[in-house]
């Protein structure tokens, strides 16, 4: 049952249970009474708020990971409702804070369940749980890939987010996961920028015309001080409107490039975010001093940049342990005897700590490879949970 939520924040109770009567309090006697087994740290019990304005409160620190729940009705946040709710900066922040709380220990993040489906479909779960001050967060992505979809005009990806209070197990939220995902993985590009990007940096190359290549650019373009951007794709029409689009948004001069080499040799930044599985970018052709940022294969056969541009640059990754298993970029050079693994010098939460450094000269090249992190998701998803409570944005749903 869906309930509307008025000004202040609050649903609008229904039906004669709304009130936590009698069946509330033998449901709380069961779950008292039900043992619990945890991992992390438990939360003590905080007890439900009314969301107040924006700004006040916890909920409003990024670092912090208090939960606003004024009710046991589930939130369902759309796309629209996730653009609303979630900015490129504060996201990067939220990023932050929680790689930090992973550094020292606060988070679980198991590797993701791949399941095969027919011939060319998959089943991908990425859970997390994280425990930031009295408050412990749980949840999943999940994601379908289908590849036989593009034939019938349908999305290859579909992905949900289910946000999980971690002190009783109740459902938060249920959040669209396929802008949750974009926005996430233009945020943590942009984090890795912060540590590996020149500071002076004003010309961004981008490779990509898609969706996710727009939310890298939003991203990069919250953390940089950018002066001008060229794109490539390969559809000339698309490329031209993606360019204006993003030109309206981000109020600096976005053109489509004449020459993908010649955009290449300018850039201070360049990112891939396109579907290529072979390279885009070649190693030959960068500049002392760019960083390149890969987010589009994430197939061991797959990569965008070559080998060469590999070997040349300086390189971090969002994990060791999806880099090495599923980073063509990088697997396909190791295979070939070009580089060991040693030559991956750091892993983001690494840069984020200050235990490993990221650019180390003004003349080095480096490389950012990301295959995705299932705390990413997370965080992105409480941080949209606490700004939509905040905002009175999205729709209560009683499962």
């Amino acid at each position: 049952m869906a309930r509307r939520r008025d000004p202040r924040g609050r649903a609008r109770p229904r039906g004669r249970h709304a009130d936590g009567g009698g069946r509330g309090r033998r449901q709380a006697r069961d779950e008292k009474a039900r043992p619990r087994r945890r991992h992390l740290p438990a939360p003590r019990p905080e007890p439900a708020r009314r969301a107040g304005p924006r700004g006040a409160g916890a909920a409003d620190d990024p670092a912090r990971g208090r939960l606003s729940a004024p009710s046991r009705a589930v939130l369902v946040l759309s796309r629209d409702d996730l653009r609303a709710a979630l900015t490129p900066l504060d996201l990067v922040d939220a990023l932050a804070a929680a790689i930090r709380a992973h550094a020292a220990g606060r988070t679980r993040v198991p590797p993701r369940a791949v399941h095969p489906v027919g011939a060319d479909g998959l089943l991908i779960l990425m859970p997390a749980a994280l425990a930031d001050g009295d408050a412990l967060t749980l949840g999943t992505k999940l994601l379908t890939y289908y590849g036989g979809n593009r034939a019938q005009g349908q999305p290859t990806i579909y992905a949900t987010y289910v946000l999980l209070d971690g002190a009783s197990g109740r459902p938060l939220a249920l959040l669209e996961g396929t802008f949750l995902t974009g926005i996430r993985t233009g945020a943590a590009s942009a984090l890795a920028a912060r540590h590996l990007a020149r500071p002076d940096a004003r010309r961004l190359t981008c490779f990509g015309a898609g969706v996710q290549a727009g939310f890298q650019l939003r991203c990069l373009a919250a953390v940089l001080p950018l002066e001008g951007v060229s794109v490539v794709g390969r559809d000339p029409g698309r490329a031209h409107a993606f360019c204006a689009e993003l030109e309206g948004e981000l109020g600096i001069p976005v053109e489509v490039a004449s020459d993908a080499r010649s955009a290449v040799t300018a850039a201070d930044v360049i990112t891939c975010a396109t579907t290529a599985t072979a390279p885009v970018v070649a190693g030959v052709d960068l500049r002392p001093g760019v960083h390149v940022d890969a987010v589009g294969a994430f197939r061991r056969d797959a990569r965008e940049v070559d080998t060469e541009a590999v070997r040349r640059a300086r390189v971090a990754v969002d994990t060791y342990a999806g880099a090495w298993e599923e980073a063509g970029d990088l697997l396909i050079p190791l295979g070939e005897g070009a580089i060991g693994r040693e030559h991956v010098v750091a892993e983001l939460a690494e840069l984020v700590g200050g235990i490993r450094a990221g650019r180390t000269r003004a003349e080095e090249i480096t490389l950012f490879k990301s295959v995705g992190w299932a705390l990413e998701d997370l965080a992105a998803a409480r941080l949209a949970y606490n700004r939509a409570r905040e905002r009175s944005i999205g729709l209560e749903v009683s499962l």
